[in-house]
């Protein structure tokens, strides 16, 4: 245990995944306070039990009278945060909002372009090689493919917390009834389901795909942003240009996003055969997932083509 008030629930997945979405809107329950940014300390390379600075610093922020919630979308996915969590909240009430594997790792692909992380190549191609089980760097194998690996990484908690602690939500539920899954949240969190945001709209995928821009937005984010090419983490850079170059970025990736709406072609060239390869893939988790929750995600062992936008 932390303090006398502690943190109380994270968001713990998974990324891309309207994880940022269910942040945004828990954000606005007056009964709840989350910070703006996700919080990283549990999946930190430079973790220190016994600093627990970055914790208190939310709680104490934090008005009173509220619940208090982190948000941290790798978290599920890597394994050394659960044992993590357990050590320190032991309490800790914890929720995961889960896509399409497939769509999210081609997503993530290509969020990894958009910030320099990864070269600009067809996604296609990339992930033939990824299947191959060929990496470079090494840090796409994690970011990318084992990301969407839930049903392993949703194992990995239950050996810590019981089963009542953590509620997995899916994009199938997100598609048929939003209001309903933010409510789902606040009854799990045990605060009033009849609050409702300002805005419960999902953002726009404001996902790049058109080439020139995608590789001027990631030049925009190497001046913006350093990043270690070993863990393919970022970190910002301090200075008037970065600060100026991050803030082009988000600019030109949401002119991207309006452009979407005449040149089509931009979408993710991703092929039947690859989409069906990394079907297989996923297959066996989301069985997995399906055993540990009871939940049916038929709808993620069917082969179909992304819908646009």
């Amino acid at each position: 245990m932390m303090t006398e008030r502690n943190i109380e629930f994270a968001i713990i997945g998974a990324a891309k995944s309207a994880s940022t979405w269910l942040h945004l809107a828990l954000r606005q329950h007056p009964a709840i306070y989350m910070p703006g940014t996700e919080s990283a300390f549990f999946e930190d390379p430079f973790y220190d039990p016994k600093d627990l600075s970055p914790l208190r610093t939310i709680v104490a922020e934090a008005p009173s009278n509220t619940q208090i919630g982190i948000k941290c979308p790798n978290y599920l996915c890597s394994r050394e945060c659960a044992p993590r969590l357990a050590h320190h909240l032991p309490e800790i009430r914890m929720i995961a909002i889960l896509r399409n594997p497939i769509d999210r790792a081609i997503s993530q692909y290509y969020h990894l372009i958009r910030s320099g992380r990864l070269p600009v190549a067809p996604a296609d191609a990339a992930f033939q090689t990824y299947l191959r089980g060929e990496f470079d760097p090494p840090f796409a194998k994690k970011l990318i493919l084992d990301f969407g690996n839930y049903g392993a990484g949703l194992q990995v908690y239950r050996q810590h917390f019981s089963a009542d602690r953590l509620l997995v939500l899916t994009d199938i539920e997100l598609s048929a009834d939003r209001q309903e899954v933010f409510r789902r949240a606040c009854r799990f969190l045990g605060v009033s389901d009849d609050f409702m945001p300002a805005t419960i709209a999902l953002p726009r995928n404001q996902g790049v795909y058109f080439t020139p821009i995608l590789s001027a937005i990631q030049r925009l984010n190497s001046i913006g942003f350093t990043f270690d090419p070993r863990l393919g983490t970022e970190r910002i850079r301090p200075g008037v240009l970065p600060s100026f170059a991050r803030r082009l970025a988000i600019m030109t990736s949401r002119a991207s996003a309006l452009l979407r709406h005449f040149v089509h072609d931009q979408e993710p060239a991703v092929s039947a055969e690859v989409r069906a390869k990394l079907l297989e893939h996923y297959r066996s988790d989301v069985k997995l997932l399906e055993v540990l929750t009871g939940l049916d995600l038929q709808q993620w062992t069917q082969l179909h083509l992304p819908v646009r936008g």
